[in-house]
């Protein structure tokens, strides 16, 4: 789908974290044939082989669309099962963690969430925005009477101090004007990130009101219920479908948390599956145009991870990944490189000009497909 492309340019924006792994957490891929008894074998194997309980090692396993066993154990046991007939490979889990410092997370009351009911509205109408993204500008251009029959036909978005949607539309770089092939209606982005602010004013309707973006299911604290505590997956949000700042004006946006203070690998691909499962739901649902996952993470190379974004992409789920920040070769980071998603570098361009080179941070090479804006880019 063209909006699908559209807004996937912009995600140039990532978290970072260091090739850190976590002691004593395996994550384990078997063959493409495998069936349940096969994945029950293995589990039983290790059992055996640490005389500890699954249940004590935290043993879980998911055949949605890899087979995979997540669980705790030693090297030694790590090294048994990668030489089990049935198993594919064997990976030691990674750190994933936010290059923003988490000061004084805010408390958000769980009654104020949104799930599934659209018609909900938040009771707190307050913009929760920095000062710096001031939406003032945009409110007094009218939006509202200049995208009426949204959806239908190109739209102009007057767009001040948002040089990144300007510059993604034509080929003639700044005119002042976003002009998308479509406002994103009837697509769920799933944002796997640190969380969405509900709350943010720019995830409002373009007719008014609250409700677009709504929790997923999924938090690696899901006490949390979704709520973003650093501002990074807000922002991205905002990028992907804010009503000011994103170029999917009417997507529905979907906040799958796996980033708190640090994240995993485990968790990522848990994300994933929760995500997948939800797509699976809207399938055949009126209206429902497709899914996309927006990853603005990042580990180490990780060719299970790697696998996993494949099979996804190949269920029919568009996902869009940031390269990296860390001024490296793209292919020696996750879920970045795996190859059939679409993979967006930054580029430097912040003038009203036609010139772009590559942000000096951002990474490069065969593993990037596509760069976009990344430098001082507004959003919520």
């Amino acid at each position: 789908m063209k909006v699908q492309i559209v807004f996937a340019v912009l995600f140039a924006f990532t978290v970072y974290s260091e090739c850190e792994y976590i002691d004593g957490s395996y994550i384990v891929q078997l063959k493409d044939d495998t069936t349940e008894v096969h994945i029950e074998e293995v589990i039983q194997k290790i059992e055996e082989h640490t005389l500890s309980s699954r249940e004590d090692m935290e043993i879980t396993s998911s055949s949605l669309l890899l087979p995979l066993i997540f669980g705790k154990f030693d090297k030694q046991t790590a090294e048994m099962v990668s030489g089990l007939e049935s198993v594919e490979l064997v990976e030691q889990d990674q750190v994933v963690t936010i290059d923003m410092p988490l000061e004084n997370p805010a408390e958000y009351p769980t009654d104020d969430i949104v799930y599934e009911d659209k018609n909900h509205t938040t009771s707190d109408e307050s913009d929760c925005h920095d000062s710096d993204n001031d939406f003032k500008d945009m409110e007094e251009m009218n939006w509202y009477n200049l995208t009426e029959g949204s959806d239908v036909g190109a739209r102009k978005f007057p767009v001040p101090k948002r040089y990144n949607l300007d510059i993604i539309d034509n080929t003639h770089c700044i005119d002042g004007y976003f002009t998308p092939y479509s406002n994103g209606r009837g697509v769920d982005i799933y944002i796997i990130d640190s969380g969405i602010n509900y709350r943010n004013k720019d995830f409002r309707y373009l007719e008014g009101g609250h409700g677009r973006a709504i929790y997923g299911g999924f938090d690696v604290e899901p006490s949390n219920y979704g709520w973003d505590t650093s501002g990074h997956g807000t922002h991205c949000a905002g990028i992907a479908g804010g009503v000011h700042s994103g170029v999917a004006k009417e997507a529905n946006l979907i906040s799958i948390r796996v980033v708190g203070k640090k994240g995993a690998g485990s968790v990522l691909i848990k994300g994933m599956d929760h995500a997948y499962e939800r797509h699976l739901s809207r399938v055949g649902q009126s209206g429902f145009k497709g899914s996309v996952m927006s990853m603005s993470i990042s580990s180490g190379f990780s060719q299970i991870k790697n696998n996993h974004v494949n099979a996804m992409v190949g269920k029919g789920i568009t996902i869009v990944t940031a390269s990296g920040n860390q001024g490296i070769d793209a292919s020696n980071r996750s879920p970045g490189s795996a190859g059939q998603n679409i993979n967006v570098g930054s580029h430097g361009y912040t003038k009203l000009d036609c010139k772009k080179p590559v942000a000096g941070s951002s990474n490069y090479g065969k593993s990037v497909h596509i760069v976009a804006p990344g430098v001082k880019v507004l959003s919520a």
